[in-house]
C-alpha cells in the first residue's frame, strides 16, 4: 500500500513539474517569405503538315526542330518529350482525300530567356503553334528554399525570444516545442503566357522585339511560419 502510495506521489510530482515547466516558457512566432522564380518552364509545340499544306512532313520538321533546339544548346533527349501524333482529312472534291499528319511536343526549359529563344528559333523554321503552357518549381529548388527559411525563421525566434526574456529579467533557454508550416502562392506565369501567346502567334517586328523584352516569369512567395517555445531561466 505504502509503495503504490509512493508511486502516486511521484507520478503527481512529475505531472506537476512538467505543468510547471510548460508553463515557465516563452511563445514566439516568426514568419518569413521569399520570391522564387519558377525554374521548370512547359512549352508546347504542335508540328502539322496542314500548316505547310503538307509540303514538308512531320519527319522533316522534326529534325529541323531538333538542330534548331540543338543550335541554343538545349539537349532535346533531356528536354522534348513526343505528347501524341495525330492526323487531319482534307476534303476535296477536285482532288482525292488527303491526310495531314500532326505531332505534339512538350519542351521543358529553366529559364524565360531560353523559353523565349526556343519560341524564336521555331518560329524561324515555321513552327509558330508554341506557347507556354505552365511554370513550375522544381522540387530540389523548393526544398532548398524551404530549408533556408526554416533556419531564419527559426533564428529570428530565438532571438525574439531571447529580447523578450530579458526585457522582464530573464534568460530564455533551450526550445522546448517547435512547430512550422508553409505555402506557396499559386498565381504565377500569367504575364508569361500572355506574352508567349501572343509571340507565337504574331511575326510583326514589334511583337518580336517585344516578346524578346518582356517575356518574363512571375515569381512565386514561399511563407514559412515557425512557432517556438523557450525555457525561461
Amino acid at each position: 500500500m505504502k509503495k503504490t502510495f509512493l508511486i502516486a506521489l511521484a507520478i503527481i510530482m512529475g505531472l506537476g513539474a512538467a505543468y510547471a515547466q510548460q508553463n515557465n516558457t516563452i511563445e514566439t512566432s516568426v514568419n518569413v517569405r521569399k520570391e522564387v522564380i519558377p525554374d521548370e518552364i512547359f512549352i508546347s509545340i504542335t508540328i502539322n503538315e496542314k500548316d505547310n499544306k503538307g509540303k514538308v512532313s512531320v519527319e522533316e520538321q522534326q529534325k529541323q526542330m531538333i538542330r534548331a533546339l540543338a543550335s541554343l544548346g538545349i539537349d532535346t533527349k533531356e528536354a522534348l518529350t513526343v505528347d501524341n501524333m495525330g492526323s487531319t482529312l482534307k476534303q476535296n472534291t477536285l482532288r482525292k482525300d488527303n491526310i495531314f499528319i500532326s505531332k505534339r511536343y512538350t519542351l521543358k526549359v529553366s529559364t524565360a530567356k531560353d523559353a523565349s529563344n526556343a519560341i524564336q528559333a521555331l518560329k524561324g523554321i515555321d513552327i509558330a503553334q508554341t506557347y507556354v503552357s505552365r511554370v513550375a518549381i522544381s522540387d530540389s529548388l523548393e526544398r532548398e528554399v524551404k530549408n533556408q527559411l526554416l533556419v531564419e525563421a527559426a533564428q529570428k525566434a530565438q532571438e525574439n525570444a531571447r529580447i523578450l526574456a530579458e526585457a522582464v529579467g530573464c534568460k530564455a533557454g533551450k526550445a522546448v516545442y517547435m512547430q512550422n508550416y508553409y505555402s506557396f502562392d499559386t498565381a504565377a506565369g500569367s504575364r508569361m503566357l500572355t506574352v508567349a501567346y501572343k509571340a507565337a502567334n504574331d511575326s510583326s517586328p514589334n511583337m518580336q522585339e517585344e516578346s524578346a523584352q518582356e517575356l518574363e516569369v512571375t515569381k512565386k512567395s514561399l511563407n514559412i511560419t515557425v512557432t517556438c517555445k523557450f525555457l525561461l531561466e
